[in-house]
């Protein structure tokens, strides 16, 4: 007589091995999402930091902010505008860092 069918040992080292695959799995699809909305963010502060580059670029007299300041039209973007003197009264650079969660893009500018 023959028997047929799967030992209840061959069934657990089936469940094991699958389920190994499937951790491995989801640990790729994690970190890809992970990814993917870091990258979305950065790409939402290169748009607001066009934005307010060119508004910042265009006006006649720029004005440092005192710390990071929430940027409207954009949630959860904030920017921080700062100001040096490179040593030639009439050249100053300035710093335009853009953050959203832990994202952050600078730009640097002269005038």
């Amino acid at each position: 007589m023959r028997n047929r069918g799967f030992t209840l040992l061959e069934v657990l080292i089936a469940m094991v091995v699958l389920a190994i695959s499937l951790s491995g799995i989801f640990m790729l699809l994690k970190s890809n999402i992970d990814t993917t909305g870091y990258t979305l963010r950065k790409i939402e502060l290169l748009e607001a930091g066009g934005d307010i580059f060119y508004t910042l670029y265009a006006e006649s007299d720029i004005e440092p902010t005192p710390g990071f300041v929430k940027l409207k039209g954009y949630e959860g973007v904030q920017y921080k505008v700062t100001e040096s003197s490179l040593g030639i009264s009439y050249i100053k650079e300035y710093t335009l860092t853009l953050k959203k969660d832990e994202a952050e893009i600078v730009y640097n500018f002269y005038r």
